[in-house]
């Protein structure tokens, strides 16, 4: 009997091998905020301890902003990467130029409309429209 017990518990085993599991499927992408934004403003606020607003470029136009499949891209001062939640939270951290670690937080509205902060060594309030569909 063990031989044979033993030969049962092996085709059992296979039989769980090749039983199919479900996959999990990703999760979906945030798309709902998907498009280019327009530059419309950047407006220095100030800047962190020891650091002079001589050194911060002024403010001015914004560089647009793109977004796809809830990934967020600009170049402006810098390069900025981040993504988007089904929220429309975005936030992206500077990664190469002038604003290099600085953090972006802001929010989308149903009109399309980017608002939010730019911190670093230099502060900026930042907006953006979304361009039409």
């Amino acid at each position: 009997m063990f031989g044979r017990a033993r030969i049962l518990l092996t085709m059992a085993a296979c039989m769980l091998e090749v039983t199919p599991v479900a996959a999990q499927a990703p999760a979906p992408a945030t798309t709902a905020f998907d498009g280019t934004y327009t530059g419309v403003s950047r407006t220095l606020e100030g800047t962190m301890t020891n650091y002079s607003t001589r050194q911060c470029p002024p403010s001015g136009r914004v560089a647009p902003l793109t977004i796809v499949n809830g990934f967020a891209r600009t170049a402006g001062l810098g390069t900025a990467e981040g993504s988007v939640s089904p929220q429309g939270v975005l936030v992206m951290r500077a990664l190469a130029g002038f604003a290099a670690g600085s953090r972006f937080e802001g929010q989308i509205d149903s009109q399309g409309t980017v608002t939010g902060r730019f911190t670093g060594n230099c502060s900026y309030q930042v907006v953006w429209q979304r361009k039409g569909k």
